[in-house]
């Protein structure tokens, strides 16, 4: 299911917007500080967050996806393209880890089949509840 999910433009997207933006900050924030180098490095805390926001990001993607379907305007469609990349972002940040986190974490999952079950276990959990 993760899988699936984590290859979706969208959230390709996200990482895309989050390391452009990375790149034009000069220095990294504080929270930036704890990216995660390999699956060890993710605690509880961080992989509950991570769950959280990408449960946020895939209402938001589900939301534009049925708008970008009405729209036949190609400006129309960039513009919804971009606000849903914001919001995308902002929801990442509402769960309290940076967007680098939270794309090292997608980058470790596919990486390492274990982490990449343990996520799409809590994902499965949180859809549920």
């Amino acid at each position: 299911m993760l899988k699936k999910l984590l290859s979706l433009p969208a959230l390709f997207a996200l990482i895309f917007a989050a390391s452009v933006a990375h790149a034009q900050q000069p220095a990294p924030a504080a929270a930036d500080a704890d990216v995660p180098q390999s699956a060890a490095d993710i605690n509880a805390d961080m992989k509950q967050k991570f769950v959280a926001a990408y449960g946020d990001i895939m209402t938001i993607q589900m939301d534009y996806a049925e708008r970008l379907q009405t729209v036949t305007d190609q400006e129309q469609a960039t513009m919804l393209q971009q606000e849903a990349q914001r919001e995308m972002q902002d929801a990442v940040t509402a769960n309290a880890i940076s967007i680098q986190q939270y794309n090292q974490i997608i980058q470790l999952a596919a990486a390492d089949e274990d982490l990449m079950a343990e996520l799409e276990s809590a994902i499965a959990e949180e859809m549920e509840s």
